[in-house]
């Protein structure tokens, strides 16, 4: 089984399981990032694209180590996430406004359709899509290295940092 955590609008369709928070088509499991409903060893690969920057810091290490409990050993680790680092150097440099790196850094996109509207408590949906946590390309690397072996971290789509990762 191949997991997708954070699937969203546009589920991958490599993967069988999909999960996310919000209730949206084609999402097979509603639940937290960091409380996975799965057995352990239960899965073969994980993709978490542009996803783990919605966490908060204070729980990376536990999420990620939830996320090593579910994978089978030798499982196949994706993730994806923005690279605070560059849009804050983007921004410095007046090369982007405020409100683009409010957008890559902050989060939020309530422009996207499963973003607009509040919950049964009349809780902004967007806020489910805020993040939490900022990465580089060092911070990545070590919060990964520390559950997984990392096989490349790379930059990609310009401001995006996409590792592949494997459980030993």
């Amino acid at each position: 089984m191949r997991l997708e955590i954070g699937a969203g609008e546009k589920p991958h369709p490599d993967y069988d399981v999909h999960v996310d928070m919000l209730a949206l088509p084609d999402i097979e499991v509603r639940c937290s990032i960091d409380r996975l409903p799965f057995a352990s060893g239960s899965m073969d690969a994980l993709r978490a694209n542009h996803v783990l920057e919605h966490q908060s810091y204070e729980l990376i290490d536990e999420t990620l180590c939830e996320w090593a409990r579910v994978l089978c050993p030798g499982a196949r680790l994706d993730i994806g996430v923005p690279d605070a680092k560059f849009v804050a150097r983007q921004w410095v440099a007046g090369e982007i406004g405020a409100v683009e790196a409010n957008h890559w850094i902050l989060g939020g996109h309530s422009e996207r359709a499963a973003h607009r509207g509040v919950d049964a408590k009349g809780v902004p949906l967007w806020i489910w899509n805020a993040h939490h946590t900022m990465f580089d390309a060092r911070s990545l690397h070590a919060a990964v290295s520390a559950h997984f072996e990392v096989l490349e971290l790379f930059t990609y789509d310009i401001r995006n940092l996409r590792c592949y990762a494997r459980k030993p």
